[in-house]
């Protein structure tokens, strides 16, 4: 049942304007729904310690409801802001290049940013595709492959796009890419052969 802003404080003597606002943050607090459960650690403090009590000055009730309303806004607001501001849409940040690969084809080009290899041994990269068609059937995408001497040899990653528009991923691979002879990018449908047809090459 929805509690009424008159039945938490006393809204008699109150201006118009400042009824009007209180009552503002007052369906705020209830959009925002309860606070989240008290994890059970938190339950039973383990101790408290001391510490000085400060007395506040007497308010009239409707004035010490207006205050605690107040507080309780702020700090819902203060969640609601760090919660979107933490699950905002970033762009990712760019990568660190060693070596950057022109691709092309028909209609389409292609930017392969290839970083150094981590302590691990992955080799990261970014590949930035604009021109290639959008698939015709929702289970196929388009693959990136290493070249060596004959054709395509080693599978670097899998992706999809949307059309006219670019589209960049994010791509990495365990093993050494110093003895590639090139790159291309294939058109892979389920049941076609593997590669597919080159649509991006170097």
């Amino acid at each position: 049942m929805k509690k009424e802003l008159r039945d938490i404080i006393d809204t008699d003597d109150l201006a118009a304007d400042e009824r009007e606002r209180l009552e503002r943050v007052h369906d705020l607090l209830l959009q925002a729904g309860p606070p989240v459960e008290l994890p059970p650690e938190l339950h039973e403090p383990r101790g408290t310690p001391d510490a000085d009590v400060i007395q506040f000055p007497m308010l009239p009730k409707r004035r010490v409801g207006a205050v605690v309303l107040l507080a309780a806004a702020v700090a819902a607001a203060t969640f609601v802001g760090g919660f979107a501001w933490g699950h905002s849409k970033a762009k990712p940040a760019t990568l660190a290049a060693e070596r950057i690969v022109n691709m092309h084809g028909p209609n389409a080009l292609a930017v392969l940013k290839v970083a150094p290899a981590d302590t691990v041994g992955n080799w990261p990269m970014q590949l930035s595709v604009s021109g290639l068609p959008a698939q015709a059937k929702r289970d196929a995408y388009y693959e990136l492959w290493l070249t060596q001497k004959n054709g395509p040899k080693l599978p670097c990653g899998s992706f999809r796009v949307h059309g006219s528009k670019t589209t960049t991923v994010r791509l990495s691979v365990p093993y050494s890419l110093r003895r590639a002879s090139g790159w291309v990018v294939t058109r892979e449908t389920p049941g076609g052969p593997e590669p597919g047809p080159v649509v991006l090459t170097t």
